[in-house]
C-alpha cells in the first residue's frame, strides 16, 4: 500500500515520496467546483439516493469568471486526494495556466479519490468510472445552456475520468461536446486510447483535439500503476501503438520539463506551457 499511496497526490500536503509534489499552494475557500464528494461509498459503491449524473456546483462561479472570459478549462484531479487538496490542487492548475498568459476561467472536478479502505486502488478506480457519465452530464448541462466551450485536464487517475465522459458524451452522441482534453501524466493504459480499444472511437468522437502529455521516467506509473495493472501506463510512454491512435489524439514528451508525478500541473516545472501550445 505504501507504493500505491503515490499514485495520487495524497495526504495533506498532496505529495509523496515518490511522487513529489505540486508547489501546495492554497486556494481560495470559495474558488468553484463541479462536485460529485460524498456520493460513494467506502467500496466504490453510488449511494442509493444519487443518479448516476448526478453532480453539483460549488463555491463562487461569478466572481471567478471576468467578462472576457472565451473558454472554460475544468481540472481533474487524480486518486486519494481530499476535498481540500483537490480544490488547492484545481487552483495550482489556474496559477499556472495563468503564468503561461492563459488567463480564462478554471474550475476544478472534485470526486471521492479518497474512498476506500486505507484509500484503495481498486474502490478509485471504479469511482473514477461512475464519475465519467457525471462530467459529462455537467458538460451536456453546460453546453445546452450557452456555456463557454470546454477544456478538459485530467491529472493521473484524472484521466480515467476524461476518458469514461468521452465516452458517456459518445453513448449520448453529443460529438466534439469538448474543445479538447489533455492528460497529464495519465494512469490508464497505454493500449486504451487506440481506436479498436476501450476508448479510442469516443476519444475521436466527442472532443476536437486529444492531447497526451506522458513522461518516460515517471517512477509512480513506472512502479506503482504497472504493479497495480499489470499494464504501462499512457502517462509513462504514450499509446502503445501510435499507428492506432485516433486522428485527434497526439503524444507530448515532457520528461525533460516535468520533475516527478504531482508536477506537470505545477507553475515554474510543470508541462503547462506545452500545454497551452495545443489551446492555439
Amino acid at each position: 500500500m505504501a507504493s500505491m499511496a503515490a499514485l495520487g497526490t495524497s495526504g495533506s500536503v498532496r505529495g509523496g515520496k515518490l511522487g513529489g509534489d505540486d508547489g501546495e499552494y492554497t486556494a481560495p475557500a470559495e474558488f468553484p467546483l463541479v462536485s460529485t464528494r460524498e456520493q460513494f461509498t467506502d467500496d466504490g459503491k453510488l449511494k442509493a439516493k444519487y443518479t448516476e449524473t448526478e453532480y453539483e456546483t460549488v463555491g463562487d462561479w461569478q466572481s471567478n469568471r471576468t467578462n472576457d472570459d472565451t473558454e472554460l478549462v475544468i481540472f481533474v484531479h487524480g486518486w486519494s486526494l481530499g476535498e481540500t487538496d483537490a480544490r488547492d490542487a484545481a487552483y495550482t492548475c489556474q496559477i499556472g495556466l495563468e503564468a503561461n498568459e492563459y488567463d480564462q476561467f478554471t474550475v476544478g472536478f472534485t470526486w471521492d479519490a479518497d474512498m476506500g479502505d486505507g484509500i484503495g486502488w481498486s474502490e478509485g478506480v471504479a469511482i473514477a468510472e461512475q464519475n465519467g457519465p457525471k462530467l459529462a452530464q455537467w458538460v451536456v448541462d453546460h453546453n445546452d445552456s450557452g456555456g463557454l466551450p470546454v477544456r478538459i485536464l485530467g491529472h493521473s487517475l484524472g484521466a480515467k475520468v476524461a476518458v469514461e465522459t468521452m465516452a458517456s458524451l459518445h453513448e449520448r452522441e453529443r460529438e466534439d461536446a469538448v474543445e479538447s482534453v489533455a492528460l497529464l501524466g495519465g494512469a490508464i493504459g497505454d493500449s486504451v486510447v487506440e481506436v479498436d480499444e476501450t476508448y479510442g472511437e469516443s476519444i475521436k468522437y466527442a472532443t476536437a483535439s486529444f492531447d497526451n502529455f506522458h513522461k518516460d521516467d515517471d517512477v509512480v506509473l513506472g512502479t506503482a500503476f504497472s504493479a497495480a495493472e499489470w499494464t504501462e501506463a499512457v502517462g509513462e510512454k504514450g499509446v502503445q501503438s501510435p499507428e492506432d491512435a485516433p486522428g485527434n489524439y497526439t503524444d507530448y514528451d515532457v520528461t525533460a520539463a516535468v520533475a516527478d508525478h504531482n508536477s506537470y500541473y505545477e507553475p515554474g516545472e510543470g508541462c503547462l506551457p506545452a500545454v497551452v501550445e495545443t489551446f492555439q
